[in-house]
């Protein structure tokens, strides 16, 4: 065994034997840095898992020597397919595997099409009208707009809670075309819908998601290994004991995206999932959105809600404005301003609103509103962002937040 990794494997095998819950994340670093195969990757995770739940002395002791069994296997499985005595390095493998990666086209298969797809709710007289939209594997599309604007309605009509009553819609990779024939049942088997109000789960956590994962064909061992899997990828260990009444709502939001991820649908659609998540847990689950929809085993397609525009905007490919259930934008996010008559500009200042007029208007920044929160400032194309900053400082005015929006998703709302 080379050197330096018989060295890494002792080290690793005595922490397993000094602390073994501190041990099981060193094995998990481990496996996630020199493990090639991915299945012994993931039994690190449900190791450590198992070991947080194991409740006798006797199945901590035998989860424990499956750990460090599992850190000869890594090392083994490393020098086996790295090279005769490790004569590749990983830094080498790395750049190796995304060569690889880079000459394999992504899918990019159309999961959900529809033309001036339409609904009307005659009771209160709200129409959504004309949404002509696709979503394609490894592709994140954002639903944009205020509240009751049409969002959950097309999100209920994309997932079948609703019924179309213009247009048409449907399932080109799932072979579904025709609106009037499509087999629900089988569609609903790659659709993963996470709505805003999420209804309430009645017993054990872990037995929802292990039902949930037989639902979708996902059985025995395979079952217990992707739940597992799912429940340590998103954090969710220690809530497992709780009532689904104890959880926050952040975690009532983690364990409902675990229930959708489980079976690895073709099809997520997540409506205002960010609400009721902290700053952290917000970048998390973006994370993994992103990470889910570039997936090349798995490809998926991600529809999401949200008010957090700028969360939304780094993660999305493509952006559908809503205004009054018409569609007043719809394209990728690279496309939003491009024809715009001006730039725009928001601006955090201690300033009134009458001595940022007189000193803005050598550039010609005749729009100037307030928001409640910040100014916004219309400014003509040749001013930019820096050259706005810079005259504001010059004259000396206090800024505590500044922003180019000219090419943002709020330069919509404007």
């Amino acid at each position: 065994m080379d050197q330096n990794l018989s060295q890494i494997v002792e080290e690793i095998k005595g922490n397993l034997n000094a602390d073994v819950a501190e041990g099981a994340m060193s094995l998990i670093f481990f496996a996630t840095t020199y493990a090639i195969t991915s299945e012994l990757r993931h039994k690190a995770l449900i190791l450590k898992l198992n070991y947080a739940r194991a409740e006798s002395g006797e199945q901590k002791l035998r989860l424990q020597d499956e750990m460090l069994k599992l850190v000869d296997d890594i090392a083994l499985d490393y020098e086996t397919k790295a090279g005769i005595n490790g004569a590749i390095s990983m830094e080498q493998l790395v750049l190796t595997a995304q060569d690889r990666l880079s000459n394999i086209p992504p899918p990019h298969g159309v999961v959900f099409a529809c033309e001036r797809l339409g609904k009307t709710y005659r009771k209160t007289g709200f129409t959504l009208h004309d949404v002509s939209l696709q979503l394609r594997q490894g592709e994140i599309t954002g639903v944009v707009g205020e509240n009751a604007n049409g969002k959950t309605t097309l999100f209920r009509l994309i997932v079948g809670d609703l019924r179309h009553d213009a247009g048409s819609l449907g399932f080109p990779l799932l072979k579904q075309h025709t609106s009037t024939s499509i087999d629900w049942a089988l569609v609903k088997q790659s659709i993963a819908y996470v709505p805003q109000e999420l209804p309430r789960w009645y017993g054990s956590l872990e037995d929802n998601l292990q039902y949930e994962a037989a639902m979708h064909g996902i059985l025995g061992e395979e079952n217990l290994r992707e739940v597992s899997f799912i429940i340590e990828r998103l954090a969710l260990a220690e809530h497992l004991e709780k009532s689904w009444a104890e959880l926050s709502g952040g975690y009532k939001l983690r364990f409902a995206l675990a229930k959708a991820l489980v079976w690895k649908p073709s099809l997520l659609v997540i409506d205002e999932p960010l609400a009721n998540l902290d700053f952290k847990a917000q970048q998390v689950i973006l994370k993994d959105l992103r990470d889910l929809a570039n997936s090349l085993r798995h490809p998926m397609s991600v529809l999401i809600s949200s008010q957090h525009l700028h969360e939304v905007e780094a993660i999305a490919n493509n952006i559908l404005f809503l205004q009054k259930g018409s569609v007043t934008f719809n394209g990728p996010v690279e496309e939003i301003g491009m024809a715009r008559q001006a730039n725009t500009f928001e601006l955090g200042t201690s300033c009134d609103i009458n001595r940022l007029r007189m000193h803005l208007q050598a550039l010609d920044c005749h729009q100037i509103n307030h928001t409640g929160v910040a100014y916004v400032i219309s400014a003509p194309l040749q001013v930019n962002g820096p050259v706005l900053l810079r005259h504001l400082l010059d004259a000396g005015i206090p800024v505590d937040y500044f922003r180019d929006i000219s090419r943002s998703i709020k330069q919509l709302f404007h």
